[in-house]
């Protein structure tokens, strides 16, 4: 067991990092075009379809805590092997599941996904963050971020064009079709599409899991305990980690609206199946142009916290546009908040956890819970729909997600702020020695999937 100040991160170590980012955003971003598959090949309504993103993320609240205490115990890299099983075993259930046409056994394959993905996720944002030394933590972490980013971009893409290749035709078949023994045959060839790619999926997972497993990765010890045992087995931690989870929890619940659900969004203002099933990667390629101003703008020309204040002025802005505007129009404006949410975590995090010392890690587990938001804005946001128009609903939950988180920022959230996302600022420097326990930004867990 080595500690991370006697370490320099080797290249290959931050490229294989960067890719196992990137399978978390695959599987992560993936929710958005299996609401379209699951709504015709399970022959699902809106609120059940939206089942799937909620038992997705659903699972980091219930997993986040117990599973921080797992990857205590085996270590990093381990944890990292151990989560990319779980989410080969899930992907592969779920291929299963779909092509037997069992929506109960996919809910439960995803929610297996979802628990590899947040074991994955607590054991390799801190390997990163503290692999390397803490003082450069947060320009890596940043690199990891796009890369997950990245992946919300590629991913519905290629989706889109092989297991939802013949959604349009298919919605039109199905339709047209005269009785119900012809309409299921067409959902089991439909669901069938699925299986090939999932597969493919669940045997790549499985050999980035044995890779993990035999490259000669170093073994970090924890600088802090993870588990709940710590300081008599309870996080003590005040207002500032529960607002700031608060406002994860908003957050992610927008971004979980923003990717997953604005296929369901466009598609209920009228437009093509086979251009809604790629309206996700329009959000993400907007969050990875969010990404690179952050890092841009942040701290040379605004502060974090200015920054963010700034971005979530413009998301409600934008949620202004999309509701009352129709078709294509408004749609861009929904896919536009990515750029919005793209810094949200990277900012909000350190604020919650600043102050904890020693429970810090407990604290990203805690704020890992606050992923859960995803499951409850989307459900929420498509129950309103269900006697409100699609954009009043969308106005309804998401600009007064904004508006809090705003709130936030300007009432809460001064004490010890402006610390830099990418480059220390010379004044940070002069405060906190390389890798001090006061510069939040370099603190594991600063971007989670």
């Amino acid at each position: 067991m080595t500690t991370a100040s006697e370490l320099r991160m080797p290249g290959f170590v931050l490229v294989l990092a960067g890719v196992l980012f990137f399978f978390i955003g695959v599987m992560t971003w993936l929710n958005g075009p299996l609401v379209a598959f699951a709504r015709i090949a399970f022959s699902l309504d809106d609120n059940d379809a939206f089942l799937i993103p909620s038992v997705f993320y659903a699972a980091h609240f219930f997993g986040a805590l117990p599973l921080a205490v797992l990857a205590d115990k085996i270590g990093s890299v381990r944890g990292m092997s151990l989560g990319l099983v779980l989410m080969a075993a899930g992907t592969a259930c779920f291929a299963v599941s779909a092509d037997f046409l069992a929506f109960g056994a996919a809910l439960g394959s995803l929610f297996l996904l979802a628990l590899g993905v947040t074991l994955l996720g607590l054991a390799i944002n801190p390997y990163v963050a503290l692999l390397g030394g803490l003082g450069t933590a947060s320009r890596r972490i940043a690199v990891m971020g796009l890369f997950n980013k990245a992946a919300g971009v590629v991913a519905p893409l290629m989706f889109g064009a092989t297991a939802l290749r013949s959604l349009g035709a298919l919605s039109a078949s199905i339709s047209a079709a005269p009785d119900s023994r012809i309409r299921d045959a067409l959902r089991a060839g439909f669901a069938g599409q699925i299986v090939a790619p999932y597969v493919f999926l669940a045997v790549t997972l499985f050999l980035l899991a044995v890779v993990v497993n035999v490259a000669p990765l170093p073994q970090l010890s924890h600088p802090v305990p993870l588990t709940p045992a710590a300081k008599g087995g309870r996080i003590r931690c005040g207002r500032t980690l529960w607002l700031g989870t608060g406002c994860l929890f908003l957050y992610v619940g927008v971004e979980a609206i923003a990717g997953d659900a604005i296929g369901t969004y466009g598609d209920r203002l009228g437009l093509p199946p086979d251009s809604t099933k790629f309206f996700s990667s329009l959000t993400f390629v907007a969050m990875v142009a969010g990404y690179c101003g952050g890092m841009a703008f942040i701290p040379q020309v605004l502060s974090q916290r200015a920054y963010l204040a700034s971005v979530c002025v413009l998301g409600m802005c934008l949620t202004v546009a999309a509701s009352f505007s129709s078709g294509m129009k408004s749609v861009l404006f929904m896919g536009g908040l990515g750029f919005c949410d793209a810094m949200m975590w990277p900012i909000l995090y350190p604020l919650a956890i600043r102050g904890l010392g020693e429970r810090t890690l407990q604290g990203t587990a805690v704020a890992v819970m606050a992923v859960s938001g995803g499951a409850v804005l989307p459900k929420l946001f498509i129950w309103l729909a269900s006697f409100l128009s699609f954009r009043v609903s969308f106005l309804t939950v998401v600009l007064p997600s904004y508006f809090l988180i705003f709130a936030y920022l300007v009432f809460c959230g001064r004490e010890r702020d402006d610390l830099p996302v990418g480059k220390a600022s010379s004044a940070a420097r002069q405060r906190e020695p390389e890798g001090g326990s006061g510069q939040a930004t370099d603190v594991p867990g600063t971007e989670l999937a």
